[in-house]
């Protein structure tokens, strides 16, 4: 995702612009307009004066209540600037300002600090509130709070007018927690976490230090003091401590990500300072005026979560559309067995598809608790034996059975619901226990006549649900006229595959197919031609691997078989390649 800011602190708007940002995501304004408040100025007497309502116009991106997959474009309203308070044209630099900088580029020092100025993070924390929302969708959650101010770590308040009322500022530190990433996100050298979300944090007007973890202070211990020791706890791999703040070799560890924040003083005080009048080239006394906070580090508490949910949900969103999602099929005959199913494939499964038509009314009646007991989302499930799952009642009983399953707060991220079972009322009450449906359509006999596309958007509709297309090819020409005419279509997130062994290549292969997720077995029920969760990404690199990989097609009888014994002599770190059975 790519951030672009226009305006200035006393230009008549900020404007901003967020291109790459997922589609489907739910813009809630009063939720946006309470995170806002928390930035805004001129709420109390330890920040500056100016009072602005901080109001986010969306211009495009966002209709009805959803982000369109398309350029996200909003506007933040300057309604009580005063470009008055700084003269019709200064040539004294304010010392710890960007004035002297500034007016080498552009010839003149802006007002109030121009682009420069803490006023543009209010766009900053607009579009990091709709990653905060993406990431939130996924689980993920974001905190900060003040460690210090000027230096001490109680009496802020204290601290703070203290200085202000001798006409000075002070600086602080601010620490960020980021709870529920999973494993394995980032990368190396340039794709790290820390350089993500370093290179935004210092977007942000008076950061002046970043440090993950212990940071500086592990520059003095040794590597047994400072190395985080591993253990299992409840099947999951954690650390005993967090000394590494949650990223090792760039990559997110299953650990809360930590880190602090350096906020310089506020640089415009109001005592006399040294400085140079740059129309004489002389030493000059700059007096300052105007509206400033006697501390920023306050405000900044959101700003730098923003910051950090928009570095993240970057990392996010290009991986899963690097990356299909992993989804895990539970096939168990109980919810224990689900979960034990999960529990062994959990790190290379980043989302399960509950099948209900495999459990026992008993079990159907508890489905509503699972999303709780994993920590991956759920998509929920109840297929009827015509469309390959084991269900034979009637359709008034799987709809009883769906209306209990989905009830406001029981986590089910998605629900798949088939393209002849369309109830206006179910997808309402879908949506509003917060999933968001799957609408699937499976051919047994052939792939359909008209363009894959055309299907795809046919099953979509107008309601933003996620199409999905699963189909038995004849050969594998059919499997190659699917990878043909999917290579340009990425205008929505959608699922297609090929079912069976012929058409196993596209569930290795989803990336290039721009599936949202590739499907997982839970177990092998024929052995070739299904893969678990650990097998695709062990033997069928699918985390390894780009949309634009290299493909290695293997044939005969024992095509599997050479294409794993390819797969495993292929550089992980270095080749992007993959080889896959064409059968």
């Amino acid at each position: 995702m790519k951030l672009s800011v226009r305006g200035a602190s006393h230009s008549r708007k900020i404007s901003f612009r967020v291109d790459g940002f997922p589609r489907g995501v739910a813009v809630d304004p009063q939720g946006l307009a309470r995170f806002m408040e928390r930035r805004a100025p001129g709420r109390d007497a330890l920040s500056t004066s100016r009072r602005e309502p901080d109001k986010v116009v969306f211009v495009s991106g966002v209709e009805r209540g959803f982000t369109t997959g398309g350029s996200i474009e909003g506007e933040i309203a300057n309604t009580d600037f005063r470009p008055g308070d700084y003269g019709a044209e200064r040539t004294v630099p304010r010392p710890g300002h960007a004035d002297f900088p500034q007016w080498v580029e552009f010839g003149r020092i802006p007002t109030g600090g121009g682009s420069n100025s803490g006023r543009m993070t209010a766009a900053l924390a607009a579009a990091g509130w709709l990653a905060l929302k993406f990431l939130g969708e996924r689980g993920v959650s974001v905190s900060s709070r003040t460690v210090s101010i000027g230096g001490r770590k109680d009496g802020f308040e204290e601290t703070i007018l203290a200085a202000k009322a001798d006409g000075d500022s002070v600086g602080g530190v601010v620490e960020c927690e980021v709870s529920g990433l999973r494993p394995g996100l980032g990368g190396s050298l340039f794709a790290g976490v820390e350089s993500a979300v370093s290179s935004i944090v210092f977007a942000i007007p008076g950061v002046k230090g970043i440090e993950f973890g212990n940071g500086f202070e592990a520059a003095g211990l040794r590597g047994s003091a400072n190395n985080d020791a591993f253990r299992v706890v409840d099947g999951r791999v954690v650390a005993a401590t967090n000394r590494h703040g949650g990223v090792l070799g760039g990559r997110t560890s299953g650990m809360p990500v930590v880190f602090r924040v350096a906020m310089k003083p506020t640089p415009t005080v109001f005592i006399p300072q040294r400085s140079v009048d740059l129309a004489s080239m002389s030493d000059a006394e700059c007096v300052s005026k105007g509206r400033h906070d006697p501390c920023i580090a306050l405000r900044a508490l959101p700003v730098i979560e923003a910051a950090a949910a928009f570095a993240l949900a970057g990392i996010v969103a290009d991986d899963e559309k690097e990356h299909p999602r992993i989804c895990l099929v539970l096939s168990g005959r109980t919810l224990a067995e689900d979960l034990a199913i999960y529990g062994k494939e959990r790190y290379f499964a980043d989302m399960v598809e509950l099948r209900a038509d495999f459990l026992s009314d008993a079990e159907r009646a508890m489905v509503s608790s699972f999303p709780a007991m994993v920590d991956v989302p759920v998509v929920l499930t109840f297929r009827r034996r015509r469309d390959g799952g084991e269900f034979d009642g009637s359709e008034d009983e799987r709809r009883r059975f769906f209306e209990n399953a989905l009830v406001p707060g029981c986590g089910f991220r998605y629900v798949d619901f088939e393209d002849d079972f369309r109830d206006g009322g179910l997808s309402a009450l879908a949506r509003g226990a917060g999933a968001t449906v799957i609408r699937s359509l499976h051919l047994f006999d052939a792939p359909p006549d008209a363009p894959f596309a055309d299907t795809l958007r046919r099953l979509a509709g107008d309601e933003g649900e996620i199409p999905k297309l699963a189909f038995t090819p004849r050969s594998f020409a059919d499997v190659e006229r699917l990878f043909r005419e999917m290579e340009s279509f990425g205008d929505m997130p959608h699922i297609v595959c090929a079912m069976g062994k012929t058409g196993f290549a596209t569930r290795v292969l989803a990336a290039k197919l721009g599936s949202f997720l590739t499907y997982a077995s839970s177990s092998l029920p024929s052995g070739i031609g299904h893969a678990t969760a650990t097998g695709l990404v062990r033997d069928w690199r699918v985390r390894a691997v780009t949309k634009n990989a290299r493909v290695v097609f293997t044939r005969g009888e024992d095509a599997f078989g050479e294409a794993i014994r390819l797969n495993s002599g292929f550089a992980v770190e270095e080749e992007d390649a993959v080889a896959v059975p064409a059968v």
